[in-house]
C-alpha cells in the first residue's frame, strides 16, 4: 500500500523552491546595478593592487572620474581616459587606457603603471556614498577610492593642463611651459600665462556663471615664438569664459555653447 506525503510538507517544499528561485534568480546571478553611484563623483586611489604606499597628496594622486561610458583623472603624473562598460551584477569593464606622456618622479611613474595596469583588470565594483573598491575576477581588491572633495575655486592656485587654441581644439600645455590661474575672494584673477604675469578681474553668479573682464594686463616680456603664440591663445581663451565647473581637484571654464577654454588641476 502506497503512503501519500504529507499535504504540509509538499506545501512547505514548494514554499522552499519559490524563496531560492526569488533570491537567486533564474539565472543564478545577481542582477544588482550600481552603475549610477559610480556617477557625479570625483574618486581618489587610497590603495593600488602591487603599490605598497599610495601616494595621495595633490599632484600625485591616482583619481576617477565616471560618466557616459567615460573614466578619466589621473594616474598619478599624466592625465588619462578610457572607456567602460557597467552592467548587472555590478560588472565593470575598462578598455584601453589613453594618457598624456609626461615624465614624474620614480615613485609617481610606478604607482602611475600599476594604476593602469588594475584598472584594466577590473571585473566586478563595489560603491557607496564615500567609497568604491573595484575587484577582479576572482574578488582580489584591485583599486580602493574615497570621495574626493571638491577643491575650493578661490585661494586655490589652478595650473592649466590644456588650452583653446582659437581653431576650435583643445591643446596640451606645452611640457617646457607652466600656466597658472589664482581666483581672488575680492574677484581678483591672476597667475603666469607662461611668459608673462598677467591679472585681471572676474565674477561669478548662480551656480556656475563666471565672466570674466577683457582688460587683462600682463608684463612685456618677450619668449619662444611657440610659447608665446601659446600666452595669446590663452589670455585670448579667458574672456570667453561663460560658466566654470569644480570636478574634484579639476576645474574647467567654458564658453555660452560649453566648448571647453581651458582645464586646470590644483597644485
Amino acid at each position: 500500500m502506497k503512503r501519500s506525503l504529507p499535504v504540509l510538507s509538499i506545501m512547505g517544499a514548494a514554499v522552499l523552491a519559490l524563496t531560492f528561485l526569488a533570491v537567486t534568480g533564474c539565472g543564478g546571478g545577481s542582477t544588482a546595478d550600481d552603475s549610477m553611484a559610480l556617477e557625479g563623483k570625483s574618486w581618489k586611489a587610497t590603495e593600488i593592487a602591487g603599490v605598497e604606499s599610495v601616494l595621495t597628496a595633490k599632484g600625485s594622486a591616482a583619481t576617477a572620474r565616471f560618466a557616459a561610458g567615460t573614466v578619466a583623472g589621473s594616474g598619478s603624473v599624466n592625465r588619462y581616459s578610457a572607456s567602460y562598460t557597467a552592467g548587472p551584477g555590478n560588472t565593470i569593464q575598462v578598455g584601453e587606457v589613453a594618457s598624456t606622456m609626461m615624465a614624474g618622479p620614480d615613485d609617481a611613474m610606478a604607482q602611475e603603471a600599476a594604476y593602469f595596469a588594475a584598472i584594466q583588470k577590473a571585473a566586478t565594483y563595489e560603491v557607496s556614498d564615500a567609497a568604491l573598491t573595484l575587484l577582479d575576477d576572482k574578488g582580489k581588491v584591485l583599486v580602493k577610492y574615497e570621495v574626493l572633495q571638491p577643491a575650493s575655486l578661490t585661494g586655490t592656485e589652478w595650473q592649466a593642463l590644456a588650452y583653446n587654441n582659437g581653431k576650435g581644439a583643445l591643446q596640451s600645455i606645452a611640457a617646457n611651459s607652466t600656466i597658472t590661474a589664482t581666483f581672488g575672494t575680492d574677484g581678483s584673477l591672476a597667475g603666469n600665462a607662461g611668459i608673462n604675469q598677467y591679472s585681471t578681474k572676474y565674477t561669478v553668479s548662480g551656480q556656475d556663471q563666471m565672466t570674466i573682464d577683457a582688460q587683462i594686463v600682463s608684463t612685456k616680456m618677450a619668449g619662444p615664438d611657440e610659447l608665446m603664440a601659446q600666452e595669446a591663445a590663452y589670455l585670448a581663451a579667458l574672456p570667453q569664459t561663460a560658466t566654470y565647473s569644480i570636478d574634484g581637484d579639476e576645474l574647467w571654464l567654458r564658453d555660452a555653447s560649453g566648448a571647453a577654454l581651458a582645464q586646470y588641476v590644483a597644485k
